[in-house]
C-alpha cells in the first residue's frame, strides 16, 4: 500500500471514528423521574387587639379588633368570620354576656363575609410582613339592659376565619 493510499485510509478511519463519537454524543438520551414534595398548611393565628378606644354603652354597636399573622409561605385571602359567645377578660367580674339572666351582649351571628389579605409569612419577624390588624365593625352590640357592672370592661369574643391560598 502506498503512502498516499495509507494517508487516504487513515483519514477515512479517523472521519468515520471522529462522526461515529460525535453522533453519539449528539443523541445522548435519558429518562427517569423526579420528585416533588408539598407542604403541610399551618393555621393562622388570630389574636385580640386592645389598643382601641371603647366603642361599646348600652344600645350601641361595636368593632372586634384583632390581627392575623400567617407563617405559610403562601398568602392567604379571608373570606367569611363567625363569632363566638363573647365572654369578660376578667371570669371573675359581674359582667358577662348574659349577667343574672340579663343579656348584656351579643355578636353578629352565623357567617360574615369578609375580604381580608394576609401576605405570606405575615407577623413572622424580621424581614417578614407585619401580621395584619382587622375588625369586624358593628359585630358586638351591648344591649339597652346591660348591668352596670359592665362600665370599663374588656370582652374576648371567639373569632373563626375562612379563607384559602391566594
Amino acid at each position: 500500500m502506498s503512502r498516499r493510499a495509507a494517508a487516504i485510509l487513515g483519514a477515512l478511519a479517523l472521519l468515520i471514528v471522529g462522526s461515529t463519537v460525535a453522533y453519539a454524543n449528539w443523541f445522548a438520551r435519558g429518562t427517569g423521574s423526579g420528585t416533588a414534595k408539598t407542604i403541610s398548611a399551618v393555621s393562622l393565628t388570630v389574636v385580640a387587639d386592645t389598643g382601641h378606644a371603647p366603642d361599646l354603652y348600652p344600645g350601641a354597636s361595636g368593632a372586634i379588633y384583632f390581627t392575623i399573622t400567617n407563617p405559610n409561605p403562601y398568602p392567604v385571602t379571608l373570606t367569611s368570620a363567625s363569632l363566638g359567645t363573647p365572654h369578660n377578660q376578667e371570669a371573675a367580674s359581674a359582667c358577662q354576656a348574659s349577667t343574672n339572666g340579663t343579656v348584656n351582649l351579643t355578636v353578629t351571628g352565623g357567617s360574615i363575609s369578609i375580604n381580608i389579605s394576609v401576605p405570606a409569612r405575615s407577623g413572622g419577624g424580621t424581614g417578614n410582613p407585619a401580621a395584619v390588624s382587622a375588625s369586624l365593625p358593628g359585630a358586638i352590640q351591648m344591649t339597652m339592659q346591660a348591668d352596670q357592672s359592665c362600665q370599663s370592661q374588656l370582652f374576648l369574643v371567639p373569632v373563626t376565619l375562612s379563607g384559602a391560598s391566594s
